[in-house]
């Protein structure tokens, strides 16, 4: 008893730490790196907490939405944002919370953002630790993972940085899969809700959570309905918020547009490889993570649902390398493939004793990709923009210069952190 007691306070003390190290780290220096695209989630709290509605109108009386951005467009009367509102709204509690001690939400806008969506990267990761948990890893790699996960990732460098999408995906994607590990039947059910949150924050995030409900289908049929019934609570919101402001169930909350192109062998690689968005050069920790996704899921006897979220995975893939900018425009690293990132730190568990642990050389190696991940992310996180992406021509129009060796963002980015610490000395 004694025994369990000690490894409980532990883990209490692994989880506090988990969270107020990365969140200390995360809002130092209130550094923002939102874009256009995060302009309306940035505004959407303030617009909740003073008129109680989803519309821009008070931030552009002048009536034309392009004062605002290109994010914003005008519909049933109203000045929307054409990204999905999920982002805006978690900002929320924090937001609120700040009015209600007297701090100007308007003035302080920027370092409420970082303050809500590092809160966000903290909880995540402390969710990745739990996660890693009730899948029977050991306390002390399900705490080094979540470590991985906290630094050596997007979770630092863009999704705790700027008020995007991906930040609230990935806390919903752990906390759903939190409660999809659970021994508990009500604790399971309300997995569905938080993967429903996460495909209403994108919709495209549907090929990642889509493996989870197929596995339940055949694998846990008496669950399904539960699950299902969870997520009727956030597609409900979604289709009043379609209906009420774009008069349309199939706009699913957005009013954004895009193009599929036919040219899918320069992304396919180009979001793996590329040495200015590729998730194996920016968390190169990842290698071991793929490893096990190729040469385990799919072998004899492999984990039915890791396959289900394998074959997500390159789905996924498929589909953003045929998507218009399949790197995703102007911004650091895969962030097209960021919600995945407790899915390839959760194949790192499982891939670590086959690996990394059994020799040397390899957790040498592991030890030399661990520190090339957190610094390339702190490069990220404390250094990033460079002008990679307009210098010396605009990459959305030359594109080619995304496999450039010589002359990378990253190289870009440890010239000019280096300078830096030559003018200190």
């Amino acid at each position: 008893m004694t025994l369990l007691r000690d490894c409980r306070k532990t883990k209490i003390v692994i989880s506090v730490a988990l969270f107020v190290i990365p969140f200390l780290v995360y809002i130092q220096g209130f550094r923002y790196l939102g874009s256009g695209d995060t302009v309306g989630n940035e505004l959407l709290a303030i617009s909740l907490i003073r008129e109680g509605n989803f519309d821009y109108n008070e931030f552009c009386p002048s009536g034309d939405e392009e004062e605002l951005g290109y994010v914003f467009k005008w519909s049933r009367g109203r000045i929307v944002n054409i990204c999905p509102i999920v982002t805006g709204m978690m900002n929320v509690p924090v937001f609120l919370a700040a009015d209600v001690v007297g701090i100007d939400i308007e003035e302080k806008i920027l370092p409420l953002n970082i303050v809500s969506m590092s809160l966000l990267a903290a909880l995540s990761t402390v969710l990745m630790f739990h996660i890693l948990l009730r899948k029977r890893f050991s306390t002390g790699l399900s705490a080094f993972l979540a470590v991985v996960f906290a630094s050596g990732t997007l979770v630092w460098s863009v999704t705790a940085r700027g008020t995007w999408q991906h930040g609230p995906s990935i806390f919903f994607l752990c906390a759903g899969m939190f409660l999809f590990f659970s021994e508990n039947r009500r604790a399971f059910a309300w997995a569905g809700f938080f993967f429903a949150l996460m495909c209403v924050n994108r919709p495209v995030n549907g090929l990642i959570v889509l493996p989870f409900y197929v596995y339940t289908l055949f694998h846990r049929r008496k669950d399904f309905l539960l699950l299902v019934l969870t997520s009727l609570i956030p597609v409900a919101f979604l289709a009043w918020y379609s209906l009420e402001y774009w008069g349309s169930l199939l706009s699913l909350g957005q009013g954004q547009s895009g193009k599929f192109t036919t040219d899918p062998w320069l992304g396919i690689p180009g979001l793996l490889f590329s040495p200015a968005r590729g998730l194996l050069v920016f968390t190169p920790v990842f290698i071991f993570s793929i490893l096990y996704m190729v040469k385990d899921v799919f072998s004899k006897g492999g984990n039915i649902l890791y396959r289900y979220l394998s074959v997500g995975f390159f789905v996924t893939l498929i589909i953003y390398t045929i998507w218009e900018r399949w790197y995703g425009g102007h911004c650091f690293g895969y962030r097209y493939l960021s919600e995945y990132i407790p899915i390839m730190v959760l194949f790192l568990a499982e891939g670590w004793n086959r690996y990394v642990k059994p020799k040397v050389w390899t957790r040498v190696l592991f030890g030399i990709l661990f520190f090339l991940s957190v610094y390339f992310n702190f490069l990220g996180a404390v250094v990033f923009p460079s002008d990679f992406n307009t210098v010396p021509n605009n990459i959305d129009y030359n594109d080619d210069r995304l496999w450039t060796i010589e002359d990378t963002e990253l190289l870009r980015l440890n010239d000019m952190f280096v300078e830096r610490l030559l003018k200190r000395f």
